[in-house]
């Protein structure tokens, strides 16, 4: 069952850097009785004795290189899934900050195979809140290469199913409450996604070119299509009028108009599997 903190559509103001800062505290908490182990299986022709000693180490000050060189051999060559339970806070805290040297893709597929839903509650839900105070805080910055809102959830996504809780957050970032730069960082994201990503407003299937899991890009389709985001895209692009940023939100309603019409002319689009996510 994925957290609960994932799947809840409440209301969730930004809080930005503070909001992750706390949600960090609470996910090392939630680990912090994970025991040390005494050796971690491996193969002595892959992984030396010295990588082994130091990845039984605390886990808060693990090396960055070190903690992907054993996400990428967990589970075949070093270690198995319980080890990596151990070592997750200090890799999800570390591509947080850009320091993990192997993509969240990566990642996410691990701790996808590890289990990590049926982790304890208390492990699961301190990830859920974690990411996305993370995804809180992409959000409310303008989009750079490295932090763009449908790549990160594309990578996200190979680990987890359920993308809800994702789409309140960026539906309620974009909306009337957060501060105003907050809300124009939030409705550059979707810009980005409308614009620059490989979805083709005509084709409606090509979402699961922007997110790869069937699951994920029915879900995109579902937000895309909502009064919601179409009445806050409108609504920044006639704040914007006269500004230099008017004409790229144009387009971008433009785009979604089309998507939209699309979707609603039947052609073919992602459909929600029948069985239950989780």
């Amino acid at each position: 069952m994925v957290s609960s903190s994932l799947t809840d559509r409440s209301y969730r103001p930004s809080a930005g850097g503070r909001a992750l800062d706390s949600a960090a505290e609470a996910l090392w908490a939630a680990f912090e009785g994970v025991a040390r182990p005494r050796a971690i299986v491996h193969c002595p022709h892959c992984v030396t004795t010295a990588e082994c000693d130091a990845l039984t180490g605390p886990v808060a000050t693990l090396d960055p290189a070190l903690v992907a060189r054993f996400v990428r051999k967990a589970g075949t060559t070093w270690g198995d899934a319980d080890d990596l339970r151990r070592i997750a806070p200090r890799a999800l805290v570390l591509a947080a900050e850009h320091r993990l040297p192997i993509s969240r893709r990566v990642l996410w597929d691990k701790l996808r195979w590890a289990g990590w839903t049926t982790w304890p509650t208390e492990q699961t839900d301190a990830i859920g809140r974690f990411l996305l105070a993370e995804f809180g805080r992409l959000l409310a910055q303008p989009p750079r290469p490295a932090s763009v809102a449908h790549r990160w959830l594309d990578e996200v996504s190979a680990g987890i199913d359920d993308l809800s809780g994702f789409w309140t957050v960026w539906h309620d970032t974009m909306g009337p409450l957060p501060d105003p730069a907050v809300q124009h960082a939030a409705v550059d994201h979707l810009v980005e996604l409308l614009t620059s990503s490989a979805l083709r407003p005509d084709l409606p299937a090509t979402v699961g070119d922007v997110l790869r899991r069937p699951v994920a890009a029915a879900q995109l389709t579902e937000f895309l299509v909502g009064p919601g985001t179409d009445h806050e895209l409108r609504r920044a692009a006639g704040e914007a009028a006269g500004t230099r940023s008017s004409r790229r939100l144009g387009v971008a309603v433009e785009r979604l108009r089309r998507f939209r019409a699309a979707v609603e002319r039947g052609a073919e689009a992602p459909q929600v599997p029948d069985q239950a996510i989780g």
